[in-house]
């Protein structure tokens, strides 16, 4: 599979399609974990907070409880104050009253005359709490149980930052389903409209032809939330907002205007800071409860009077389309993307059409997430910038990368200057050379790898292979090919050795390089140890002498190789005898033949190990053991 995704990455415009789809299964991931929900809401709430402004809404009217209310008619307000109270409001003509006040038990004085204009009059709605983990139920006064239409709940829904984005428009108590206080105070005024609630063909609730859609657990930016009751989301008009205000005091010393409550709903609540009746908008501003109401009151009576359509969101399959759009758009910046400056210009009218098109779609009632097509869009943008970056900066090195990843920094660069002698139709001058072979293997590999979980196996062979073809490098020598966990490296290639110096120079790197694989791998075994992974022991057959080096293959697939009686002596070496032992508390077996031992016993401790007729051929090679130690 990886390498069919690997073929299909070598297509500049099939790779640019797959980046980008990789790009957006990344952030749909991370947004499946909930992670971009906070960031999704702050900017919703930007954005809302930048929506054009309406006007006050003039159908509503606030009375508050101030501090200096308090000191006046004393807290809480007694069952008198309010009944008077009522009746000012009453006598103003006032058409739908809202008390935002608990007064499940009476505050005497005043008990009879409170139950008395209760009854009296039908257009009064109370609060009640249904409550939760940390409150429980607070009923509404007792002269209204048998005026369900007339007592609301006014539970508050607030997301994880504490703001109230959403609000409920009915539950479910004890078997009996409740209106939400705002949406009740509207019915009540609308009435007067002659519009009513009914319900839609999908059971959402409907006010005059417009329904107001229930919210689900991924509504919007939303993820996994607790969409119980029946909610909708808050549309606040353009905040900072307030409604006509007066004070308590006002009511009772007759300063407010003549028409300033006809025909309106009037809320009644606290609105002194002491009474620590908040809640926290969007952009962090707070208002208090009873205006919070009145928010939701006028969002209601604007869906159903101004027929303004409540917040809707798109399907999740919706939404991925959008984010593919998105992810695709950045991929083809990314691959198309030309000089700095172009780019840059591409970025900047990206970003401004997607914030752009999430401002408009917010003016029409619309809320898709912007964060996530965001991230999108830019995961997407960067991976392909980077990949077809690197790619171009590849392909133009190509020649330079085919030695310049086997040999030393010294060899690339003289192959370099002398790569036209050395190349010819397309591949390597094949030419007879003395060079040194070095082959390595891990014995049992076999048995290690059946008691390994592949992945694991994998990344423990791979760190064998890396710290191994670096030490290479620096002994200037050349990882020809991996076969299997064998690694074969010749010494004295690409550039043929003209003298004796240069060769035997080649013989001795690669016993030094063999001695340094001992030492390295000493220090992995005992990190392995550490680890739970199995120790690793190698044997190493290194042989100096004549080979033949050049491109073999055909011209799809071509490789520059050696072969040769050097390179099967090295490795029919490297096999002798397996279970012959390193040399104690070692990790590497080194072998090497009669001609290697020529150039290097002088530098090294090497014991005789005898004459055997090695696997294929008919003569007796002498064998030798370098000691490691």
């Amino acid at each position: 599979m990886f390498t069919l995704f690997k073929k299909w990455l070598q297509r500049p415009f099939v790779g640019c399609c797959l980046l980008s789809l990789f790009s957006m299964l990344v952030i749909v991931a991370i947004q499946y974990t909930g992670i971009l929900q906070s960031l999704e809401l702050r900017a919703f709430d930007q954005l809302l907070l930048r929506r054009s402004a309406t006007e006050i809404d003039n159908r509503i009217a606030v009375i508050g409880e101030t501090e200096s209310d308090i000191r006046r008619f004393g807290h809480p307000l007694s069952d008198k104050v309010l009944a008077d109270a009522l009746n000012k409001i009453e006598a103003n003509g006032a058409r739908v009253i809202g008390v935002d006040k608990y007064r499940d038990v009476a505050v005497l004085p005043g008990a009879d005359e409170l139950k008395e204009t209760l009854q009296k009059y039908g257009n009064i709605v109370w609060i009640f709490f249904a409550g939760n983990s940390k409150q429980d139920f607070i009923p509404a006064p007792s002269a209204l149980n048998n005026n369900p239409e007339r007592i609301g709940f006014n539970d508050v829904i607030e997301d994880p930052d504490g703001v109230a984005r959403r609000g409920l428009l009915m539950i479910g108590v004890d078997n009996h389903t409740y209106y939400a206080f705002p949406l009740l105070l509207a019915l009540h005024y609308l009435a007067a409209e002659n519009i009513s609630v009914s319900s839609d063909e999908k059971g959402w609730l409907k006010l005059n032809h417009i329904s107001l859609p229930k919210i689900d657990a991924d509504f919007g930016g939303y993820r996994h939330t607790d969409a119980g009751g029946y909610q909708i989301m808050q549309d606040y008009p353009g905040l900072p907002q307030s409604f006509p205000f007066f004070t308590l005091s006002d009511l009772f010393d007759n300063k407010i205007p003549a028409d300033a409550l006809k025909n309106k709903i009037v809320l009644i609540g606290g609105t002194a800071p002491s009474l620590q009746d908040y809640r926290l908008l969007p952009g962090e501003m707070r208002d208090f409860g009873v205006e919070h109401h009145g928010y939701f009151v006028s969002q209601l009576l604007n869906t159903a009077i101004k027929q303004k359509p409540p917040f809707r969101a798109w399907s999740s399959m919706q939404e991925y389309l959008w984010l593919l759009l998105w992810c695709f758009i950045g991929g083809i910046t990314g691959f198309c993307g030309g000089s700095l400056f172009r780019l840059f210009l591409l970025v900047a009218i990206e970003f401004a059409i997607l914030l752009g098109v999430n401002i408009l779609l917010l003016e029409k009632s619309w809320w898709i997430p912007v964060i996530t097509p965001l991230l999108s869009w830019a995961n997407s943008l960067a991976i392909n910038v980077l990949y077809f970056s690197s790619q171009e900066r590849a392909e133009r090195r190509q020649l330079m990368h085919l030695f310049a990843s086997h040999v030393s920094p010294e060899i690339a660069t003289k192959l370099w200057e002398t790569r036209e002698q050395f190349f010819s139709d397309g591949g390597v001058k094949p030419d007879t050379l003395t060079a040194t072979v070095l082959f390595t293997d891990i014995s049992d590999f076999t048995t290690i790898a059946e008691k390994m979980e592949p992945l694991i196996l994998m990344r423990w062979l791979n760190e064998y292979m890396g710290e191994m073809s670096h030490i290479v490098t620096q002994h200037n020598g050349m990882v020809n090919k991996y076969i299997g966990d064998a690694i074969m490296v010749i010494f004295g290639v690409p550039v043929k050795r003209e003298t004796s110096d240069e060769i035997a120079d080649d013989a001795k790197n690669a016993v030094k390089c063999a001695l340094a694989f001992n030492q390295r791998l000493n220090e992995l075994n005992q990190k392995w140890q550490g680890q739970g992974l199995p120790s690793m022991t190698v044997r190493v057959g290194i042989y100096t002498g004549s080979l033949v080096a050049g491109s073999f293959g055909g011209i799809v697939r071509m490789e520059y190789t050696v072969i040769g009686d050097t390179v099967n002596t090295a490795a029919r070496l490297e096999s002798f005898d397996k279970t012959m032992p390193a040399i104690a508390f070692d990790s590497c077996r080194i072998l090497i033949g009669q001609s290697t031992y020529d150039y290097v016993h002088a530098q090294h401790n090497i014991n005789v190990v005898g004459e055997y007729q090695l696997k294929g051929k008919n003569e007796y090679s002498k064998i030798y053991q370098i000691i490691t130690s």
